[in-house]
This record gives C-alpha cells, sequence and structure tokens, in this order.
C-alpha cells in the first residue's frame, strides 16, 4: 500500500484480508478431501477437486503471510518503532502482531545487521548476510525468504520490511520469522484433507517450505535425485499437472507460483 494511505483505512485492510481466510477455510470444509479417481474415470474430476484443494492451500498460507506483511508495514512506520529503542520496540511487538500466525519469531535489525529478538534480546550474531535483510534495508520489504533462525533455531519463512526515519531513510528493518513446522500443522487443520492427499511448498531454490509430512521441511528436494526432474520442470512453469514417485508411491498434483511468497505450491493424491 501507499505509504500516504490512512492507518485506519490499512487497518481495514487486514480485517478484510482475514476475512478472505475464513472463506478459504470454508472452501476448504466444503471440500475436505481428494478422493483417488476411480477405475476408468476421467482425470476431470481430479482435476476439478484438486484445484479447489491446491486455491484452499495457495489463499490460505498467502493470507497468513500477506496479513504479517501488513501489520510489519504498518508497525514500522510507528514513532515507537522509529525511535530505535528496543526495549519499546518489544514491548510494543506482542499487540502490533495480535492476530496473526501464533508460531513466529519476531526482530528488529538496524543498519548494520546488529539484531534483536523478542524474548531473546540481542543476539551475537549479526544478519547482514541475509538476503532478506539486505532486500529490507535497501528500501524494500521482503517476503518468503526459508531460512535456518539463527536466534532459535528452526526453519522459518521470513518476512521483513524497512523502517525509515522522518526523513525517508531506512534506518533497519522489522521482521517475523514464521515456523514452518507449525505454520503446516495450522494449515493442516484448517483445509481439513483427506489421508491420501499430499501438499507442498518450495522456493524458488527447491528448498521445502511446508510439507504435509512436516519431516520434509526444509529439505532440499532438487538434491533428491527421484523428484529433481519433475521439481525443476514445475518450478520453471507456472501451473499445471505433473505426475511423480516419491518413497516408493505415486504422486499427482497441480501446482501454480505464488506473486507474494515466489513459491511454487502443490496439491494432490498419493496413489
Amino acid at each position: 500500500m501507499a505509504a500516504s494511505q490512512d492507518p485506519d483505512d490499512r487497518r481495514t485492510a487486514i480485517m478484510l484480508s482475514r476475512l478472505s481466510l475464513s472463506v478459504a477455510m470454508v472452501a476448504a470444509i466444503l471440500f475436505p478431501a481428494i478422493a483417488p479417481a476411480e477405475a476408468g474415470a476421467s482425470s476431470a474430476a481430479f482435476t476439478v477437486d484438486g484445484n479447489v484443494g491446491l486455491q484452499s492451500f495457495v489463499s490460505l498460507t498467502d493470507a497468513h503471510i500477506h496479513a504479517m506483511l501488513e501489520s510489519l508495514v504498518i508497525f514500522s512506520q510507528t514513532a515507537t518503532v522509529r525511535s530505535g529503542s528496543w526495549a519499546a520496540i518489544e514491548a510494543a511487538f506482542p499487540a502490533a502482531m495480535q492476530g496473526n500466525v501464533p508460531a513466529a519469531t519476531y526482530l528488529y535489525a538496524r543498519q548494520n545487521g546488529s539484531y534483536w529478538v523478542v524474548g531473546k534480546g540481542r543476539q551475537t550474531v549479526a544478519i547482514s548476510d541475509r538476503p532478506y535483510f539486505k532486500q529490507a534495508i535497501s528500501g524494500a520489504n521482503a517476503v518468503g525468504d526459508v531460512v535456518l533462525s539463527r536466534s532459535v533455531g528452526n526453519a522459518v519463512a521470513v518476512v521483513a520490511v524497512p523502517v525509515r526515519n522522518a526523513s525517508g531513510k531506512v534506518v533497519g528493518i522489522v521482521g517475523a520469522g514464521i515456523d514452518l513446522a507449525k505454520l503446516t500443522a495450522m494449515l493442516t487443520k484448517e483445509m481439513g484433507i483427506g489421508s491420501n492427499a499430499v501438499f507442498w511448498a518450495t522456493d524458488a531454490q527447491g528448498v521445502t517450505a511446508l510439507h504435509s509430512d512436516p519431516a520434509n521441511i526444509f529439505n532440499d528436494a532438487l538434491k533428491v535425485p527421484e523428484l529433481k526432474s519433475a521439481l525443476e520442470h514445475m518450478i520453471a512453469t507456472d501451473s499445471g499437472m505433473q505426475t511423480y514417485a516419491f518413497k516408493g508411491k505415486t504422486r499427482t498434483v497441480l501446482y501454480r507460483h505464488s506473486a507474494l511468497t515466489g513459491w511454487t505450491y502443490g496439491f494432490g493424491i498419493v496413489h
């Protein structure tokens, strides 16, 4: 959103974003699972049902991440954050992030990459080498970097936005690291998918961000020989249907990219 927009309008936009998330949840309840195609049945039924599942998966995930982004943008523009006082910023973070994905780690960093984490204080290592930091400190929002958190040690998806002083100069960043295992569990519950369904999301480098089998989170899927060819094709194309083998079972998924995160999302069946 444009910086000139009224903060009340921004809060309304976030509420509408969360309302659309609820609509996606209703769709997931109405279409709780993708059933394996019956013998002789057309693939059209799978495509229709699969598209509903894929759309619910993408909509739910992106709605959670977009709401976090909007909250951080608003928070970054407050006098509290612009003050650069960690004590004040830490105290204000919970209220500012209320209603967002609960499994997240929040941080504030200065121009040199030194940073503080809510509940953990100042960290001994910098994040100046992280791509999301470089992007946010250059003045652009960063959404969807999949990294191993240095402060908590788990796999997270990072959302980070620049902090500007009164003259518009970038003086730091605020960010959130969304726990990917916990986000996966939340999405599994929200979608109410059947046991034969599979869903996943990978970044542009093939690192697994989300997976219906949490053991696969943060794996480099392009280094798995049986996945490499199929995944390269899915990352290189906007959307489609792909059948591939993994762990001795055949999987058929519909897939598409997200403009918000840059991830490739897949949703389908094991058969």
